[in-house]
C-alpha cells in the first residue's frame, strides 16, 4: 500500500505508514478496490435480478390458469333466483331393520340458500334442507344432483365392505317445484358399497340385507316454481373483445349435432388468452337468453393463445349441456383476456352466433 503522504511503499497488510507514521484508515480507498466493489455490487444486483425475476415469471405463469378460471366464472350467466324460496312438507316413514320397526313422523323444510360459484360447476343455486325434528339427514349425490335422506343402515358387511342404505326423502328443486326429475318420487332406497351402488329394489333389500319399508308418504311438491328476473336485460355482447371475428365453419345444423366449429380471427396486435369453458344462450323475442341453467358449466385451465394478426379453428363441444339441442338461433360465449398494458388484462368475451333447424 502507497503512503498518499510520503510516496512509500507498504505492505498491503499495514495500518500505517512505516516511513512517517501516517494512519492508513484516513485515507481514500484506491481506485482498484473502488472497482472491486463496484464490480461485486453489479454482480450482486444481477443475481438478485435473476432470482427475483424467477420468482415473478413462475408466480405469473402458474397464476394466470387461475385468473383464466375465475374469469370464466365471473363471466358465466347467473342461475335464475327461484320465486318459491322456501316450503315445509311432512312426511310418514315406517321401516323394519334387523327385526325392529322404526317409525318416522316429521317435517322437512327446504329453503333457498342463495348463489355459489366453484371451479366444477360455475355458478350455481344453493339449497338448503333440514328436518323439523332437528334429527340429521344424509346428503348425496344422484342425476347431478344432491338428494337427501334417512340412513336405514351404515355399516361393514363381510365380503362387501363398508355400506350404506338410505331411504331418498326427496331434495328442495323437487319439493320447491324447481326441477322436475323423470320417473321420480321419493322413497326410493340407494345403496353405496365398494360392490354396490344405486337404486336397491324391495327384494333384494329384505332377502340380503333384512330391511323393508313397511309405509311410507311424501308430501307433493309444490309446482309452477317460475324465476325472478335480478336485473334489467343487459346484453353480455356490450363486452365483446373488438378487433375479434367469431364465425361459424356453417351456419346452419342439425338438432343431433355435437360439436360446432368456429373461426376465430384476431385483427389486433395483441396476444389474447382465453379457455376452453364457455356457455350457450339463445336469441328469444330478439333478447339473448342464457340456456341449460341446470347443466353445471364445464370450466377448464387449459389456456388456448390468440396470437396477433391470425385466424385460428375453435371448436366448442355442445354436446355437454344437451344431446339433442331444439331448433333456434343461438350463439356460444367465451371468456378472453385482453392486455392494457404489462401484466395488466381486461376481460372481454367472444361471440359466435349459429342456428339449429
Amino acid at each position: 500500500m502507497i503512503c498518499n503522504n510520503c510516496g512509500t511503499n507498504n505492505p498491503d497488510e499495514a495500518h500505517s505508514c512505516g516511513n512517517c507514521g501516517q494512519n492508513f484508515e484516513v485515507q481514500h480507498m484506491p481506485k482498484i478496490y473502488e472497482h472491486k466493489r463496484r464490480k461485486f455490487l453489479k454482480s450482486l444486483f444481477i443475481i438478485l435480478g435473476t432470482i427475483f425475476g424467477g420468482i415473478f415469471f413462475f408466480v405469473f405463469f402458474t397464476a394466470l390458469p387461475w385468473i383464466l378460471l375465475a374469469l370464466g366464472i365471473t363471466l358465466s350467466p347467473n342461475p335464475p333466483t327461484p320465486k318459491i324460496t322456501h316450503g315445509e312438507f311432512p312426511f310418514h316413514l315406517v321401516y323394519e331393520a334387523d327385526g325392529k320397526q322404526y317409525t318416522i313422523d316429521d317435517t322437512i323444510i327446504c329453503d333457498y340458500g342463495g348463489k355459489g360459484a366453484d371451479e366444477g360447476r360455475g355458478k350455481y343455486i344453493k339449497w338448503e334442507e333440514r328436518l323439523s325434528s332437528g334429527n340429521k339427514i344424509t346428503s348425496f349425490l344422484f342425476n347431478e344432483d344432491y338428494q337427501y335422506g334417512i340412513k336405514l343402515f351404515d355399516g361393514v358387511i363381510q365380503s362387501q365392505g363398508s355400506t350404506t342404505i338410505i331411504c331418498d326423502i326427496g331434495n328442495p328443486e323437487y319439493y320447491l317445484g324447481y326441477k322436475k326429475y323423470k320417473d321420480y318420487s321419493p322413497g326410493r332406497v340407494n345403496i353405496s358399497s365398494p360392490i354396490a351402488n344405486g337404486i336397491i329394489s324391495e327384494d333384494e333389500l329384505w332377502n340380503k340385507y333384512k330391511i323393508k319399508i313397511i309405509e311410507e308418504k311424501f308430501s307433493e311438491p309444490k309446482v309452477g316454481n317460475s324465476i325472478s328476473a335480478e336485473t334489467a336485460y343487459k346484453d353480455v355482447a356490450e363486452l365483446v373483445a373488438k378487433g375479434v371475428m367469431v364465425t361459424p365453419q356453417e351456419y346452419s345444423y342439425s338438432p343431433g349435432t355435437k360439436q360446432i366449429v368456429f373461426k376465430w380471427k384476431n385483427d389486433t396486435d395483441k396476444q389474447l388468452t382465453s379457455e376452453q369453458s364457455f356457455y350457450i344462450q339463445k336469441k328469444v323475442d330478439d333478447k339473448w337468453q342464457d340456456v341449460y341453467r341446470e347443466k353445471a358449466v364445464s370450466f377448464s385451465r387449459e389456456e388456448i393463445t390468440i396470437t396477433p394478426n391470425t385466424e385460428m379453428l375453435h371448436t366448442y363441444d355442445i354436446s355437454k349441456y344437451t344431446n339433442n339441442i331444439p331448433a333456434g338461433n343461438y350463439r356460444v360465449v367465451s371468456p378472453v383476456l385482453v392486455p392494457v398494458k404489462e401484466k395488466t388484462f381486461e376481460a372481454h368475451v367472444l361471440c359466435g352466433e349459429f342456428t339449429i333447424n
